[in-house]
């Protein structure tokens, strides 16, 4: 594994929050138990969780490749979240979607899984993440339509905790695309860190607040895989870091 990129916000001395480490992935895709690229990158998400003792773990959509996967495959992938020490907060994308079919209905992870959140929500739900003064918000997509606004609702940040909006789908979405994200939406967002699912490589969409795609876990061939590391620090500092997957 090796560190790519690192951004960070400005500090505010009178700021008190409780430092806090946060690993940001998504679009994982995972399908099949035949020790596929997939499964070798999601579980190296994991390594990296460990290695660098975060606080959670946050999966912004598209943990499944379809909901038609195999019970095999999502038990494999509770195995590999219950590695992982810490709390667990998961959004669905479009890939996964929470309609009446979905894979999440059929097979729920939480009962796998002692310490996974799942934000269910289709007009939004607010997480506090257990031993962390993180909170997570997002909103369930249950179609993945032009209708569906990833960042409707979203509230304010709190003064007392770190503020992570998680959102799954297409910034600058062209007119009629499906589950659109607007820079004017990300403009008038008040958190400390925005945690985008849906494009599989990472960038940095906006500056204030601090936006990124994670990109996904595993290498598509059209970039690099890895997942991001994000940094709760004293003085109101948000440092976020990508850090390739070498598997």
């Amino acid at each position: 594994m090796s560190t790519a990129q690192r951004y960070s916000e400005p500090f505010n001395p009178a700021d008190q929050r409780r430092p806090a480490t946060l690993i940001h992935t998504s679009d994982c895709h995972l399908d099949k138990v035949v020790d596929s690229p997939e499964q070798r990158a999601f579980s190296a998400v994991i390594d990296l969780a460990i290695l660098r003792d975060a606080d959670a773990l946050l999966i912004a959509g598209d943990l499944f490749d379809h909901n038609r996967v195999k019970p095999e495959i999502v038990h494999w992938a509770a195995s590999e979240l219950n590695r992982f020490p810490g709390p667990v907060v998961l959004l669905v994308g479009n890939h996964d979607v929470l309609h009446e079919a979905s894979i999440h209905r059929k097979h729920d992870l939480r009962e796998l899984c002692d310490q996974l959140f799942m934000l269910d929500n289709p007009d939004g739900d607010s997480f506090d993440v257990p031993g962390t003064e993180i909170t997570v918000w997002g909103r369930a997509m249950r179609e993945h339509a032009p209708e569906f606004r990833p960042l409707q609702g979203a509230p304010p940040a709190r003064a007392d905790r770190w503020s992570v909006i998680a959102a799954h789908g297409l910034v600058n979405a062209e007119a009629g695309r499906s589950s659109p994200i607007y820079t004017a939406d990300l403009s008038e967002l008040d958190a400390d860190y925005v945690a985008l699912g849906h494009v599989h490589i990472h960038s940095v969409v906006h500056e204030n607040p601090l936006t990124l795609y994670s990109g996904a876990p595993h290498n598509w061939g059209d970039g690099n895989g890895g997942c991001v590391v994000v940094d709760f620090a004293e003085n109101n500092q948000v440092r976020a870091e990508w850090v390739s997957l070498s598997i």
